[in-house]
């Protein structure tokens, strides 16, 4: 049976709002650029929806609207661009487990649209999975884009030993897990060489 370990989370910082002329004037040019000019008021208020994001993933998410989008700029629109960690759609569905041996590592948002789909694809009907998976986790996505809700990384592991270990040191590498908490999950007696090394390697690097 496939177990799921949770990772307590510390509160997240709310970052500081972004200067509300400087995200209302990159709306205002980019709904231009796009081909819709927005109306000052359209523009205040979705800086408003904007402003508690952080500005780096804001301000680029905006430049992708403008490589990318022609017609009306929106909220979802800007949102879908946002990089706050989450996988894309694409990404997301390449990684979800195929059998009970398989583990991974993966957001809220992607369990979740993976439960939903699972009685498809034990159908066998995996282009329907996939599809409602893309249509589920990118609503998903952003709602919680929407609520600024951080991104939040756990394991669910599978059966194979070899598996798990490679899927929790991939993890560890993209640091989206804390190695304290992997090590909890792969304990020194049943680690590979590889990974025992790999280990002694990050507490080296802490040393002062």
């Amino acid at each position: 049976m496939r177990r799921t370990s949770t990772l307590a989370q510390m509160p997240a910082r709310q970052p500081p709002a972004i200067p509300a002329g400087e995200l209302i004037g990159a709306i205002s040019a980019t709904a231009e650029l796009c081909g819709q000019p927005l109306s000052p008021s359209a523009a205040t208020l979705l800086a408003g929806d904007l402003e508690r994001l952080n500005r780096t993933a804001v301000f680029k998410a905006l430049a992708r609207c403008r490589a990318e989008l022609h017609g009306t700029l929106n909220s979802g629109e800007i949102m879908a661009r946002i990089d706050d960690g989450r996988p894309s759609a694409e990404e997301a569905w390449s990684m979800l487990p195929a059998t009970e041996a398989a583990s991974v590592v993966w957001t809220e948002e992607m369990a979740q649209s993976w439960a939903k789909v699972l009685p498809l694809l034990q159908d066998g009907e995996a282009e329907r999975a996939r599809r409602l998976f893309f249509e589920c986790y990118t609503h998903a996505v952003l709602m919680a884009r929407c609520k600024q809700e951080k991104v939040r990384w756990t394991p669910s592991l599978g059966t194979d030993l070899q598996e798990r270990e490679r899927v929790l040191q991939e993890a560890l590498r993209k640091e989206r897990l804390p190695a304290s908490y992997v090590q909890e999950l792969l304990p020194y007696r049943s680690l590979s060489a590889q990974s025992g090394h790999f280990f002694a390697q990050i507490r080296l690097k802490r040393i002062p």
